[in-house]
C-alpha cells in the first residue's frame, strides 16, 4: 500500500503555519516576515516532518545546522507566497479542499477514513494538515496565476527551437540536479566573491568523489536543495536555457563549472540521459446514427428503431441515407454520420470502446451514451506516426513550462531580497 506523501504534487514541502495568535504568545518566535511570524514551533514541527521523509526514502539528512537552515529558509519563502496570495484575494473553499482530500485519499488506495487515520499514525495532526493542504493549493495558485500572466511562447519561438537542434538532442531526455549559491539583487563585489568561492569549493569536493545529492542538501539555495537537487526529467526544451550547451555536451555522470546568473552561481549535473520512443497513435474513422431519448421517444423506442435501421443496412439499405434522415446528431448527420478520424480518447468511452470492438465495415448493435443511442459502423482505420507532431506540442509545452518556472523563480528571489525579515532569536533543532 502506498503511503500518504507528506511532500505534494506541486513539489514544496507541507506549509505548517501557526493556527491563532494566541499560539504566538505562548511560542518563541525564530523569524518575522513582513506581517507574519514564524515561531520555533513550526520550525521543530517542518524538520520532522523532513526527518520523517528522509527516513522513508533512506536518505541522509544534512547535518542539524544546514537542515535547520535550510527549513528555516522555506518557511521564510512560504510566508511571504501565501501573504501575496492573500492580497490578491486567493482563497480556497471548504469544497475544493474537500475534494482535494478526496483525490489524495484515492491516490493511496484509501477512502478517506482510511487516509485521515493514516496520517494520524504517522504522529500528524490531521487538522492541521488539512489545513497545510490548503495552503499548499493557495500557493500553486498563486504560481499558476502569475506564470501564466508573465510567460508566453510564440509559434515562432518553437520554430526557432526546432531550428536550432539537432535531431539527436531533440529525441533525448535529461535527468538533471543543480546546486544555487544564491546572490541577491544587486550583489557586492564582495557577495560575489565569496558565493564564487563556495561554488568553487563545491567543485573541488566533487572532483574528490562527494555525492552530488549531499552537496546540494548542505549548500544549494535552490527550491529542490533537500530532494538532492532533483529537478527530474527534461526534454532539450524544458532544461534551463542557462544549463542547455553543458548540458547536452554531458555524459551521464558530468557536472558543470560554475555558472553565473542574476539568482547566483549554478553547478548543474547530468545524472542519466534516456531516448524518447517513437509515438504511434491507431485512429478510427466511423460513423453513426444517433436516437436521443424524450418526452416522445422511450429508451427502448430508441434502441428498437436503431435495431431496426440496423436491419435495414444489412439488407443494403444505405448507412449514409438513414444518418442524413434520421440521426439527432445534425453535423455528423449531414456528412451521412461521419465523424471523421478521432485518436483515442476523443470520443465518449462507450463509443470508442464499442468502436474499438468492430471490424472495418461492421455494424454494431444499439449503444448507449451520455448522449443517448448510437448505432456505429467503422469505416477505415490507419496508424499515424505522430513523433514530429508530438514533439512540436511537447516543444510548445515544455518550453512554456520552463518559462513559467523561471519567472515564478526569479519574482519569488526578488519577494525574498525585498522582504522585512529579522531574526530576534537564534533558533534551537
Amino acid at each position: 500500500m502506498n503511503r500518504f506523501p507528506l511532500i505534494l504534487a506541486v513539489g514544496t514541502l507541507l506549509l505548517l503555519q501557526v493556527a491563532a495568535a494566541a499560539q504566538v504568545s505562548l511560542d518563541s518566535i525564530v523569524a518575522i516576515v513582513d506581517e507574519s511570524v514564524i515561531t520555533e514551533r513550526e520550525l521543530k514541527e517542518r524538520i520532522e516532518l523532513i526527518r520523517i521523509e528522509f527516513a522513508r526514502d533512506n536518505r541522509r539528512l544534512p547535518l542539524d545546522d544546514v537542515l535547520q537552515r535550510q527549513v528555516l529558509e522555506g518557511l521564510i519563502t512560504d510566508s511571504l507566497l501565501l501573504q501575496e496570495a492573500n492580497r490578491r484575494g486567493i482563497k480556497i473553499t471548504d469544497g475544493q479542499l474537500n475534494q482535494t482530500m478526496q483525490r489524495l485519499a484515492r491516490q493511496n488506495n484509501m477512502d478517506l477514513s482510511d487516509f485521515r487515520d493514516a496520517v494520524i499514525r504517522d504522529g500528524l495532526d490531521y487538522d492541521k494538515y488539512r489545513e497545510s493542504v490548503r495552503q499548499e493549493m493557495i500557493v500553486s495558485t498563486l504560481r499558476r496565476q502569475y506564470s501564466q500572466r508573465n510567460a508566453t511562447v510564440s509559434e515562432g519561438e518553437v520554430d526557432e527551437f526546432l531550428k536550432l537542434s539537432r535531431d539527436d538532442d531533440a529525441s533525448y531526455e535529461y535527468r538533471i540536479s543543480h546546486i544555487l549559491i544564491a546572490l541577491p539583487d544587486a550583489a557586492s563585489p564582495e557577495q560575489v566573491s565569496e558565493a564564487e568561492k563556495t561554488a568553487l569549493e563545491i567543485l573541488s569536493e566533487l572532483d574528490r568523489g562527494a555525492q552530488f545529492d549531499q552537496l546540494a542538501n548542505t549548500y544549494s539555495s535552490g527550491d529542490t536543495a533537500l530532494q538532492g537537487g532533483d529537478l527530474g526529467w527534461r526534454n532539450k526544451a524544458a532544461i534551463p536555457s542557462l544549463f542547455t550547451t553543458q548540458v547536452l555536451a554531458m555524459e551521464p555522470g558530468g557536472y558543470s563549472e560554475p555558472i553565473r546568473s542574476a539568482s547566483g552561481f549554478h553547478i548543474v549535473y547530468l545524472e542519466e540521459r534516456r531516448n524518447l520512443e517513437q509515438s504511434i497513435t491507431r485512429q478510427t474513422r466511423s460513423r453513426h446514427i444517433l436516437i436521443k431519448p424524450n418526452e416522445l421517444i422511450t429508451e427502448d423506442d430508441a434502441r428498437e428503431r436503431l435495431l431496426e435501421f440496423r436491419d435495414r443496412i444489412l439488407a443494403g439499405e444505405d448507412f449514409a441515407r438513414l444518418a442524413k434522415l434520421y440521426s439527432v446528431d445534425y453535423g455528423s448527420g449531414a456528412d451521412g454520420g461521419d465523424i471523421g478520424w478521432m485518436e483515442p480518447g476523443a470520443t465518449v468511452k462507450e463509443y470508442e470502446a464499442a468502436a474499438n470492438q468492430l471490424e472495418v465495415g461492421e455494424i454494431s448493435q444499439p449503444v448507449r451514451s451520455q448522449f443517448g443511442w448510437h448505432l456505429i459502423e467503422v469505416i477505415e482505420r490507419r496508424e499515424v506516426d505522430e513523433t514530429e507532431q508530438n514533439k512540436r506540442r511537447k516543444i510548445y509545452s515544455q518550453l512554456l513550462e520552463q518559462k513559467q518556472r523561471e519567472v515564478f523563480a526569479l519574482w519569488r528571489r526578488r519577494l525574498r531580497d525585498k522582504a522585512y525579515v529579522v531574526f530576534p532569536k537564534k533558533p534551537d533543532a
